[in-house]
C-alpha cells in the first residue's frame, strides 16, 4: 500500500480542485491522508464524501510534526506492513497515480527507501523546480550572498537518469516506511525548513547514499514561496532551522560508513 500523507494550512481551495492533487481517484493502492493544520469544514465534508482519512486534530504543528503525527495514526489505525511506502506529499503538488506507482515500482525494483521524482513549477514540464539539492555547509552563508540562497541546487540537466543526490525538498519525499520508522521521522524541533535536509542527511548517514533521484518521473510543484524578508517570521524560522542543521551535522551527527548500503 502506499500511504499518501497532505498537510492543509489552508489549502482547502486548492486541493479541492486539484482533486487532492490528482489523486481522488486511485484509492485501489494508494490511502490519502489529510491532516488540516487549519481545520475547514468544508475541506471535512469533501474528505468525508470520498471516503478520504481526514483529521483535524493537533493544530498548528509544525511540517515535521504533522508527518509524524499522520505516519502514526496509520500505525495505529491500519498498521503497516512490508513494502508500504510512505510518501510526503505537499497539497500545491499534481500527479498522475500511474507516476506515483511507477517511482513506487522504480525504488522497490533498486532496493532503495528513499526517493523523489523531477517536479516542475508547470504542467508543460518546462521550468523546473529545483527539488534537488547539495547539502548546506559552512560556507553556504557566503552562497546567500552571491546566489540569495543558502542551499545549492543541482544542475538537472547535468544528472545522470537515475542518481543520488545529498536531499530532495520535503514537498515530495517517498518513504519505506520501515525506513521511516527506523529513522524515527521528521525532527519535530524544527517547526519549519530544513526538517527535509536533516532527515535526507540522518538517511544518508545510514545508507551510506542520498535520496533517489528519477528524472524521468515528473509531478508539477505550484510553489508558493513565503516572504523570507529579515522581518518576517518566516526569515526567523528559516535561520534558526539553518543553524540548528548546520550544528547537528557537525557535531552531532556522525559520519557516514560508505557503502553501507
Amino acid at each position: 500500500m502506499i500511504h499518501v500523507a497532505i498537510i492543509s494550512h489552508g489549502h482547502e481551495d486548492l486541493l479541492i480542485s486539484s482533486q487532492l492533487g490528482g489523486l481522488l481517484d486511485a484509492q485501489d493502492d494508494l490511502h490519502l491522508w489529510i491532516k488540516d493544520n487549519q481545520p475547514s469544514a468544508r475541506l471535512k465534508a469533501y474528505c468525508l464524501q470520498h471516503g478520504i482519512s481526514y483529521t483535524n486534530a493537533s493544530p498548528g504543528l509544525g511540517f515535521g510534526a504533522n508527518n509524524n503525527f499522520l505516519f502514526r495514526q496509520i500505525q495505529n489505525s491500519v498498521g503497516l506492513k512490508v513494502k508500504d511506502v510512505f510518501v510526503v506529499m505537499n497539497p500545491d503538488i499534481a500527479i498522475e497515480p500511474a507516476v506515483l506507482r511507477q517511482l513506487v515500482h522504480d525504488m522497490q525494483q533498486d532496493a532503495f527507501p528513499l526517493a523523489t521524482l523531477n517536479l516542475y513549477k508547470d504542467h508543460e514540464f518546462t521550468t523546473p523546480d529545483a527539488n534537488v539539492r547539495l547539502f548546506p555547509d559552512w560556507l553556504s552563508p557566503l552562497r546567500m550572498a552571491i546566489v540569495k540562497s543558502l542551499t545549492q541546487p543541482y544542475d538537472k540537466s547535468r544528472l545522470p537518469a537515475t542518481t543520488h543526490v545529498d536531499w530532495a525538498s520535503g514537498a515530495f519525499l517517498a518513504f519505506d516506511a520501515a525506513h521511516y520508522e527506523q529513522l524515527q521521522g521528521f525532527d519535530d524541533r524544527y517547526f519549519m525548513y530544513f526538517e527535509d535536509v536533516d532527515i535526507c542527511y540522518r538517511s544518508y548517514l545510514k545508507l551510506g547514499k542520498g535520496v533517489r533521484y528519477y528524472p524521468h518521473l515528473k509531478a508539477v510543484h505550484f510553489a508558493a514561496h513565503k516572504n523570507r524578508s529579515v522581518l518576517s517570521p518566516h526569515a526567523n524560522w528559516f535561520i534558526r532551522s539553518f543553524l540548528k542543521f548546520l550544528s547537528r551535522k557537525y557535531f552531532v551527527y556522525s559520519r557516514p560508513v560508505p557503502g553501507s548500503y
